[in-house]
C-alpha cells in the first residue's frame, strides 16, 4: 500500500487544471480579466490528442484542457471537486460514493452522466492506461445507482485511491462515442470531445493546435481566456 501510494504521489500533474489562486494572490487588488489568447510552446508535437489513449506530457498539455477527471488536486495533492462535485468515503474505507455535476455536458452537446464514468473506469481506461489498471485492481465493483451518482466498492482499504482519480490517470471519456468501438481506430480520434473548459477547433500538424473556450462549461465564468 505504501509503495502504491508513493507511486501515485510521483505521478505527473502537467495536464491537471489547478486553481489560479496563487497567481491571483500575487496581487489580489487586480481584478481578473476575461478574454484574450494564450500562445504556448508545444514541443514535441503529441502523437494524438486523446488523453485516454496517450498519457505522454505533450498530450497531457493539450488534453488536460479538453478532458477532466472526477477530481482535481491542489499543490499538496488534496482532492478538489472536478466532474464530481462531492463525495463520501465509508468508515471502513471500502466504499467511495461520488456525486456528479448535473450541468456538465460534452463538447458535442450530449449530457455527461454516470454511464460515462462507469464506462471509463471499468472498460476504457483499464485497457489503455497502465496507471489506472494498477489502481483499478483494488476495485471490486463500480456502479451507477442513478445518472449522477457513481459508487466504487474496493476489495480492501486503499487510502491512495482518492488521489488516483485525476485527469492523468482516469480522464473521463464519452461513452456515446467510444463504447463498442475499436478505441485506437475510432473515427473521432482526430476531433477530441471532452467536458473541459476548452474545446478542440483544429490541429494543423507541424504548426499548431487551436482550442477555444467552451461556452457551456459547467463552471460559471470560466474559462477566462477566449482561446
Amino acid at each position: 500500500m505504501a509503495a502504491a501510494a508513493a507511486a501515485l504521489l510521483a505521478l505527473p500533474v502537467a495536464g491537471t487544471l489547478l486553481p489560479a489562486t496563487s497567481a491571483q494572490a500575487a496581487d489580489d487588488t487586480q481584478a481578473v480579466q476575461k478574454g484574450g489568447t494564450l500562445d504556448i510552446i508545444l514541443n514535441p508535437e503529441p502523437p494524438i490528442l486523446i488523453l485516454g489513449l496517450n498519457q505522454q506530457a505533450p498530450t497531457q498539455l493539450v488534453g488536460g484542457k479538453i478532458y477532466e477527471g472526477l477530481l482535481r488536486y491542489d499543490h499538496d495533492l488534496n482532492p478538489l471537486p472536478g466532474l464530481a462535485k462531492g463525495w463520501e468515503i465509508s468508515e471502513d474505507g471500502l466504499t467511495y460514493t461520488f456525486h456528479l455535476r448535473e450541468n456538465a455536458t460534452w463538447h458535442d452537446g450530449e449530457p455527461f452522466t454516470a454511464d460515462d464514468v462507469v464506462f471509463t473506469a471499468k472498460t476504457f481506461t483499464p485497457e489503455t492506461n497502465p496507471r489506472w489498471r494498477l489502481i483499478f485492481s483494488h476495485v471490486d465493483t463500480v456502479e451507477a445507482p442513478d445518472d449522477h451518482t457513481v459508487v466504487f466498492n474496493l476489495k480492501e482499504p486503499f487510502p491512495a485511491f482518492i488521489i488516483g482519480l485525476g485527469v492523468t490517470n482516469m480522464p473521463i471519456m464519452p461513452a456515446h462515442i467510444y463504447e463498442g468501438t475499436d478505441y485506437n481506430d475510432n473515427e473521432m480520434n482526430d476531433t477530441p470531445i471532452g467536458t473541459g473548459p476548452f474545446k478542440f477547433v483544429k490541429w494543423e500538424k507541424g504548426s499548431y493546435v487551436h482550442l477555444t473556450a467552451y461556452d457551456d462549461y459547467w463552471q460559471d465564468g470560466r474559462p477566462y481566456l477566449d482561446d
